[in-house]
């Protein structure tokens, strides 16, 4: 006697387990190419986030011992010790606090830390984000005879963008493999027929 269409309930629990392991794997290997969050919801949890950069820019004395979150693109990082200062080019944060670089900015400000400042994170162009306690504003030197004052921020939690990977060193370089390039008696690139 055969059975024909069921599953045993071992195999049945095997192809689901498959299944999981499956959409698992894809659904992970799918959040490897989104930035995550810079910030855990406990930190974010500390922070008044009606409290956006407009506010401070307008109201730099009076806001002072707020804690802000804020973010934009590097302009220049001025280390130091024991403290740097990152100078930033605000634009407004999306949901999950990551700095909307196709908005338009609405001002600069600075950023102090004692934190140590990576290199290749920490540079002009990417991106940062910050969680802090508003100082008193600083001047800084705009052209020659003249100053602004900016939002100075001390931060607490400091995220910057990550550089991009390096490139996989056993990937072939797409060029070897034109046709063009290969002769009629090589099997691929630079490599004999042995006939």
């Amino acid at each position: 006697m055969t059975q024909t269409g069921k599953i045993s309930g071992v195999g049945a629990r095997a192809l689901l387990v498959l299944f999981l392991l499956g959409t698992g794997s894809a659904l992970s290997a799918c959040s490897l190419f989104e930035p995550s969050p810079p910030f855990t919801q406990s930190e974010t949890a500390q922070v008044d986030r009606d409290i956006v950069f407009r506010d401070v820019d307008h109201h730099m004395k009076s806001m002072e011992g707020q804690r802000v979150v804020l973010g934009g693109k590097i302009v220049s990082v001025k280390r130091g010790t024991p403290l740097s200062l990152v100078f930033v080019r605000e634009y407004p944060l999306d949901p999950t606090f990551l700095p909307e670089t196709h908005q338009q900015s609405r001002g600069d400000f600075a950023i102090e830390t004692d934190m140590p400042l990576p290199k290749d994170r920490f540079k002009p162009g990417h991106t940062v984000e910050v969680i802090g306690t508003i100082r008193a504003p600083m001047r800084v030197v705009m052209g020659q005879n003249s100053t602004k004052r900016i939002p100075l921020i001390r931060a607490i939690h400091l995220h910057a963008e990550a550089p991009p990977p390096p490139p996989d060193p056993y990937m072939m370089d797409p060029g070897m493999m034109d046709p063009g390039m290969m002769d009629p008696y090589m099997m691929g690139p630079m490599m004999p027929m042995m006939w």
